[in-house]
């Protein structure tokens, strides 16, 4: 039991060093430091394979528990309707001042849309939860 508590303390540690980060790279960013946009970049593909390795891992686990191999790709299935449909939604257009291409503009669109959608579900379900409490 105690494994368990450390890594949710572990976890919190985590998600606020990330967090705190994000708010560096961001007000770097508005300061017009260009480096804070690199760095925000690498933070976002670091929470990236940071979320998509604990998916993976949770999955595993959960088979490996005796769970069913439906309620396992359910959240693997959701993430990649969620990225299709970021995908179908991000806009590739590019200024020449950004040095990028269109297919990492585009790509860093769909991250944002991703980020965008997941912020409007969670805070749906969060709403949906709390009506949910009051009501019970």
């Amino acid at each position: 039991m105690s494994g368990h508590k450390n890594s949710g303390m572990l976890g919190n540690i985590a998600l606020w060093g990330i967090s705190g980060l994000g708010v560096v790279f961001f007000v770097m960013i508005m300061m017009g430091m260009d480096s804070g946009i690199d760095a925000g970049l690498y933070l976002t593909y670091l929470a990236f394979g940071i979320g998509i390795l604990l998916a993976v891992l949770s999955g595993v686990m959960s088979l490996t528990q005796g769970g069913d191999i439906k309620s396992t790709l359910m959240p693997v299935g959701a993430f990649v309707v969620l990225f299709v449909i970021s995908y179908v939604l991000a806009d590739g257009s590019v200024k020449p001042e950004w040095n990028l291409s269109e297919s990492a503009s585009k790509l860093i669109s769909t991250g944002l849309n991703m980020t965008g959608i997941a912020v409007l579900v969670a805070a749906g379900v969060a709403i949906y939860g709390g009506v949910k409490k009051i009501f019970n």
